[in-house]
């Protein structure tokens, strides 16, 4: 029995003092695979489907659980540490931040790059003090050095705007030849025995991941669902009255009284000495509600909103067939547009377009206007110096109005299938109030006529949110923008022969 409990013990000896298996994950590999993980997921981004987003959430989040299994080496990779965090904070508020109908600009995007190349310095830094604790004659990190060049570099080239595919490819190359090369030197520090203890922590790194990914992802989706919308700084109408003079001579040439009550007396003030007035009014019918209506006769070209659906055949007894014709009535009418145009001295226009909600569209996100005033209709039109419009509504039975988001004019280049050209459009965006009746939307604008022009056309284009998109950058309400799924739009346009009489 005693022989038999020394062999045992023996064998216990023996085994503790063996060298462990070659396959077991120590601290060293687990925080080579996430800083490596990391280090690729937040450089190379594939702009489709979010993966930019989500890549590079995940990449930020595994260099932070890399640095932070080694932030007790030295000091360099305690503040890569530090920095990745900081980094990685700095790129969760621009996600939500792209949730929101706000203009963060691009500070936000040059603080991450500031820190992400701040964090590639202390990787460098902190290699070259692992390297010299693991005792080489020369500690050096060329592949960790190379990287802060490499990404100097690629962010000179981003700011810049290069997009030429040869040289992208060239530098996907040089990155990937770059990473394999930190590989190695992270495997030769390994092989030669440097050993890491881990910085004891509470919650393991799974966790950690599992939690932050799921808080983003939450705070996004709250932020897609009730944030998308423009603050409206609703107060109560307290306009100067309009001259009545000017009031009056508007109204007997044709003005639409709904649409003189909602200018200010300043807007009515510029029309004074009319020499016409000229409007035009267009039906704005939902597009997706509709009941049906079955007639005995074919109707070729509806007066009102019909849409043919389908012929009823019905076998009569005494053989013969009759038919019968179901159509779709698209008559709820949400929204009601008037153009109007005023006619001044010395070939000055004023133009206005004013729209009224009939019904209240389910959707309550970002709505907004986009004017194509008559210079980029028609030639031997300028460009004048009015612009202005708002929201006006009834709350608790009381007039209130509030100023229209980024209401200007937009003369930048738009680039799409078609080329690229001019935008020359006046934009104007807005958000529905809560429990508000009797909405209204105006924009006013002024053109001069120069030349032979004979015909002013100027249309308002109505574009309404219907569901959260992510990432919010305006597009949706930008008229031709290809986003038809998130979005519903009706055109409207005022065009009218010079020397015609108002209505």
């Amino acid at each position: 029995m005693e022989n038999e409990r020394n062999f045992e013990n023996m064998l216990f000896a023996d085994a503790s003092a063996l060298p462990p298996p070659q396959d077991t994950v120590t601290p060293w590999h687990t925080a080579m695979h996430y800083i490596l993980w990391g280090l690729g997921l937040t450089t190379i981004t594939l702009h489709f489907l979010n993966l930019d987003v989500i890549l590079t959430a995940v990449g930020a989040a595994l260099q932070v659980l890399g640095f932070r299994i080694l932030r007790r080496e030295n000091a360099p990779l305690r503040w890569g540490f530090r920095l990745a965090l900081a980094a990685l904070a700095v790129r969760s508020v621009c996600y939500v931040l792209a949730a929101l109908p706000v203009e963060a600009g691009m500070a936000p995007a040059y603080t991450a790059m500031a820190l992400q190349l701040a964090v590639y310095v202390c990787l460098w830094r902190g290699m070259i003090g692992v390297s010299r604790s693991a005792g080489a004659e020369k500690p050096a990190a060329p592949a960790a050095g190379a990287l802060v060049i490499f990404y100097i570099l690629l962010a000179a080239l981003a700011i810049i705007g290069t997009r030429h595919t040869l040289l992208v490819l060239l530098l996907l190359l040089v990155y990937v030849l770059i990473l394999r090369n930190l590989a190695r030197l992270f495997r030769s520090l390994a092989d030669i025995g440097y050993a890491v203890t881990a910085a004891p922590v509470r919650v393991s790194n799974g966790v950690l991941l599992w939690s932050y990914l799921g808080a983003l992802l939450a705070a996004v989706l709250l932020c897609m669902f009730l944030g998308q919308r423009f603050p409206a700084a609703l107060h109560l109408r307290d306009d100067a009255p309009q001259d009545e003079q000017i009031r009056q001579e508007l109204l007997q040439k044709g003005f639409p009284r709904n649409v003189l009550d909602d200018l200010t007396a300043d807007e009515v003030a510029k029309m004074a000495g009319a020499r016409a007035v000229y409007r035009e009014t267009d039906k704005l019918y939902n597009d997706t509600e509709y009941r049906e209506i079955t007639l005995t006769h074919y109707i070729a070209d509806p007066a009102y909103p019909l849409r043919f659906d389908r012929t009823v055949t019905t076998k009569n007894d005494d053989g013969t067939r009759s038919y019968t014709y179901v159509y779709r009535a698209y008559d709820t009418l949400e929204q009601t547009m008037t153009g109007v145009v005023v006619e001044l001295a010395d070939g000055q226009y004023i133009v206005i377009h004013h729209l009224r909600y009939d019904t209240q569209p389910a959707a309550r996100y970002t709505e907004g206007m986009t004017v194509w005033p008559a210079w980029k209709v028609e030639q031997d039109w300028t460009r004048g110096t009015l612009c202005s419009g708002r929201l006006l509504c009834t709350r608790q039975g009381q007039e209130q109005t509030a100023a229209l988001h980024g209401l200007a004019y937009d003369d930048g280049q738009i680039t799409d299938i078609f080329g690229t050209r001019s935008a020359d459009s006046f934009v104007a965006q807005w958000s529905r109030p809560s429990d508000a009746d009797s909405v209204r939307v105006y924009v006013l604008y002024d053109t001069f006529r120069t030349g032979g022009a004979d015909v002013l056309t100027s249309y308002g284009n109505y574009i309404c949110q219907t569901k959260p998109v992510y990432p919010f950058d305006g597009r949706v309400l930008q008229w031709g923008s290809g986003q038809e799924r998130a979005r519903t739009r009706h055109m409207s346009a005022i065009q009218l022969w010079l020397g015609e009489s108002g209505d």
